[in-house]
């Protein structure tokens, strides 16, 4: 996956308009530590996380079973690299769920651009679950 990164970032950055910055650090894990991660010790049933982007350490974290080979992995890797420029740039938003539409929507974008006619399909999310991942709820 780490050859894809200077072309992916360099294409997130044409996007946006910023010079492409140095590359994340990436971390192939399990399953069950990506879990862990997003859920602590209470996943709920069926969970699955396809990756995530930490930003003190500016670390990619993917499932072991993440290919390079495969589109759909590729762009899981498009979206978290968002994530990396969003905290780079220094972008502000008023937390970290607020930062989701546009990760999301530049994954729709190369995906379209890479022959995916229905790139919400493929990435199994819908404008109003996006929505709904990207409130910025009180800390509980």
């Amino acid at each position: 996956m780490e050859a894809l990164i200077p072309g992916m970032l360099i294409w997130i950055c044409l996007q946006l308009g910023c010079e492409p910055p140095p590359p994340p650090d990436i971390i192939s894990v399990s399953q069950e530590v990506l879990l862990e991660r997003v859920y602590g010790d209470n996943p709920h049933e069926g969970a699955y996380v396809c990756g995530l982007y930490d930003d003190e350490t500016q670390t990619v974290w993917l499932p072991h079973e993440c290919r390079a080979d495969d589109l759909s992995d590729q762009s899981t890797l498009l979206h978290e690299l968002v994530h990396h420029v969003q905290t780079v740039t220094e972008m502000e938003y008023p937390c970290l769920a607020a930062r989701e539409p546009l990760a999301y929507g530049l994954q729709a974008q190369w995906l379209q651009e890479n022959g995916i006619e229905d790139p919400y399909a493929a990435m199994e999310v819908d404008p109003f679950t996006i929505m709904l991942r990207s409130l910025c709820l009180p800390a509980e």
